[in-house]
C-alpha cells in the first residue's frame, strides 16, 4: 500500500479509517514524526520517541486543548476544546502536580487486589448479558454483549444504578464524536451536547453521594465524596474525573471485547485452543491489545516550542502519540531490540505494549479492562462450541481516528 505523506486528506481517507495499520507501518518507516501538511499537528509513531515525549510533560502537556475534526471536505483541522491550564483538565488530561494528586486518590481503589475483588460482580454481569447473546443462534455482539458489559461494570465500580447502563452506552458513544476526528462542525455540536448530558448525569449522582451519610455511599462515588470532604479534591474536579472514567472505562473495554471476539471468530484454531486451555486467555488478550488495541493515540499539547526526534514543533501544536503505531513491528529490525527506531525488549515482552499508554499516564483502569475481557472470553468459550462471523452480515466499525470500535459484530453461535 502506498501513502502520499504530502496529502493533507490522508488521515481521514476511507481506507485508512477502515484499517490504519499499513499506514502506521509507513509512518514508522518513513516519518516517525509526521506533520499533517498545512496543520500544526504532528503524529509520533516511533516507540522510542513516544517514550521520550511522555517523559517530558513540561514540553508535551496532556491538557486536551485542541483536537482534530473534519472540515467538511475530508481534511482534519483544529477544534479548540479548552485553554491550556484550565481546571477542566483532570486525571488523564492533567499534568503534574494535578495529575499526581488525582491519580493518588484513585490508585489504591484500582489496585490489583481491589480489581481482583471485583471479579464476582463482573462474572455476574457477563453471565447475564451472555445469556442474552446465546438466546439464539445469531446475534450482534456489540448491542447485546460488548457494549453493555463494560457499561454495567462501570456502574458497579463507580456506584451508579445498574439500570443506567444503556444511558451510559448512548451518551458515551455520542460524546465520542468530539474525539473521532471525522466529525463535522454540526456533529461536534451534537457531541458537545451529549457531553453536557453526561456531565449533568454524573453531577447529579455526585451530589446525591455528598448528601448521603458516609456509610451509605458506594463505589468510587464514596471515594470521591470522602475526598471532597477532606479537601483532597474539589467537586468540580471530581465531576470531570467521573466523566473521564465513565467514558474511557466503557468505550475502551467495549472495543477490546468486540475485537477479541472477532479475532476468535476468524481464527478457529485459536478459538479451540483457548477452549481447551483457558489459562492462555490472558496472553491472548495481550496479543490482541498489541495487534489491534482500542485507543490509537492520545493528544499532547506544546505550551512552547519543542523538538522531538530532530523535528521542530512550534508552540500551540497538537502532538498525537500513536500508541497503535508504536505497537507495530519495527521497520528497521523486527525483533531486534535496540536497533535504531526499533522496539525494545521492554516494549515487546508479554504485556509490554502501548495499548494502555505509557509512563505516568498509563491507563489507571487497565486492570479492570483486562479482568472484564478475560472473564468475558472465559465464559463465552465455556458456553459455546463454535463462534463464527455471519457470512451474510460482515462486521462494521465506527469511523474514527481515535478509537477502533465496532458498530456491529454479527455472529453465528453454537451453544455448548
Amino acid at each position: 500500500m502506498q501513502y502520499d505523506l504530502t496529502d493533507p486528506l490522508l488521515l481521514l481517507r476511507d481506507d485508512v479509517l477502515a484499517d490504519p495499520r499499513a499506514f502506521y507501518d509507513t509512518l514508522r518507516a518513513e516519518a516517525p514524526v509526521w506533520q499533517i501538511p498545512g496543520q500544526d499537528s504532528y503524529l509520533v509513531s516511533d516507540p522510542l520517541l513516544i517514550r521520550e515525549a511522555v517523559a517530558r510533560p513540561e514540553d508535551f502537556s496532556s491538557n486536551l486543548v485542541s483536537v482534530l475534526h473534519d472540515d467538511g471536505r475530508g481534511c482534519p483541522v483544529a477544534f479548540r476544546m479548552a485553554r491550556y491550564g484550565d481546571p477542566i483538565h483532570v486525571l488523564s488530561n492533567a499534568d503534574p502536580p494535578v495529575h499526581t494528586r488525582h491519580r493518588g486518590l484513585l490508585q489504591p481503589h484500582l489496585s490489583p487486589a481491589t480489581v481482583a475483588a471485583l471479579e464476582p460482580a463482573v462474572a455476574a454481569i457477563v453471565d447475564r448479558h451472555l445469556t442474552e447473546l446465546l438466546a439464539g443462534d445469531q446475534a450482534d455482539v456489540v448491542s447485546t454483549f460488548s457494549d453493555p458489559v463494560p457499561a454495567s461494570t462501570i456502574c458497579e465500580l463507580v456506584g451508579l444504578p445498574a439500570s443506567d447502563a444503556a444511558f451510559i452506552v448512548r451518551t458515551v458513544t455520542e460524546t465520542g464524536g468530539l474525539l473521532d476526528g471525522v466529525t463535522d462542525l454540526d456533529g461536534m455540536s451534537r457531541a458537545a451536547h451529549a457531553a453536557l448530558e453526561l456531565t449533568a448525569y454524573v453531577q447529579h449522582h455526585l451530589e446525591a453521594a455528598l448528601e448521603s451519610p458516609a456509610e451509605d455511599r458506594n463505589g468510587l462515588l464514596a471515594v470521591f465524596a470522602d475526598g471532597i470532604e477532606s479537601g483532597e479534591v474539589t467537586a468540580g474536579e471530581v465531576r470531570d474525573m467521573l466523566v473521564v472514567l465513565v467514558s474511557a472505562g466503557s468505550e475502551t473495554t467495549a472495543s477490546l471485547i468486540a475485537t477479541a471476539i472477532e479475532t476468535l471468530a476468524r481464527d478457529t484454531e485459536l478459538q479451540q485452543r483457548l477452549r481447551t486451555e483457558p489459562d492462555g486467555i490472558p496472553a491472548a488478550v495481550e496479543d490482541i491489545l498489541r495487534a489491534d488495541g482500542p485507543f490509537q493515540f492520545h493528544y499532547r499539547w506544546t505550551p512552547a516550542d519543542a523538538t522531538l526526534g530532530g523535528t521542530d514543533i512550534p508552540a500551540d501544536s497538537r502532538v498525537l502519540l500513536m500508541w497503535a503505531a508504536a505497537n507495530r513491528p519495527s521497520p528497521d529490525a523486527p525483533g531486534e531490540p535496540g536497533a535504531p527506531g526499533a522496539d525494545t525488549a521492554q516494549d515487546r515482552g508479554p504485556g509490554r505494549h502501548f495499548a494502555f499508554g505509557r509512563g505516568l499516564h498509563f491507563c489507571i483502569g487497565a486492570g479492570v479492562a483486562r479482568l472484564e475481557t478475560r472473564v468475558a472470553l472465559e465464559q463465552l468459550l465455556a458456553r459455546t462450541t463454535s463462534i463464527a462471523l455471519d457470512p451474510d452480515d460482515p462486521p462494521t466499525r465506527r469511523p474514527s481516528i481515535f478509537i477502533r470500535r465496532h458498530a456491529t459484530l454479527p455472529v453465528r453461535i453454537e451453544p455448548a
